[in-house]
């Protein structure tokens, strides 16, 4: 066996790479563009109950969604989730309560004692929410609180 000095290359024609590796690089190159994970700003109108994903929020797996009301709202459902969505919700005033529920339905279901209790969301409180068994339509499943981070400022 001869060595080659020039071998390996830092560059290469894609074409000449394996598959698995040409696959690999467009998966990473569309997560790097940002598919995948969306901003949004959302003001909820006044005695909402509800939320819909693909209307008020994002089809996105990862969503940060900087949330405000305009009045006292109570969300205790969040419709059309799909498993593995995540949501984190960064509270812009005290006019939204996150109600806790039961795991179905696209009830929240947050991890707070006593159970049932309420979130009733602070300027500056941050809470993360998964979904779990949604199908993206007619099964909502339920929305597990992963964590949340509570102002103390």
């Amino acid at each position: 066996m001869t060595l080659n000095a020039n071998e390996p290359s830092n560059q290469r024609m894609v074409s000449e790479l394996p598959s698995y590796i040409r696959e690999d690089r467009a998966e990473i190159n569309s997560l790097v563009s940002g598919s995948g994970i969306d901003v949004t700003t959302l003001i909820v109108p006044l005695g909402s109950t509800l939320l819909t994903v693909g209307v008020d929020l994002a089809v996105a797996g990862l969503e940060v969604l900087i949330i405000s009301g305009t009045g006292a709202s109570v969300i205790e459902t969040i419709r059309n989730g799909s498993e593995g969505q995540i949501k984190i919700f960064v509270f812009q005033d005290n006019n939204i309560s996150l109600k806790d529920g039961l795991k179905s339905d696209g009830k929240l279901y947050l991890n707070r004692l006593p159970t049932l209790t309420n979130l009733d969301a602070l300027q500056d409180d941050v809470i993360a929410l998964v979904n779990i068994g949604g199908d993206g339509s007619t099964v909502y499943g339920y929305w597990k609180e992963l964590w949340s981070m509570l102002s103390v400022k």
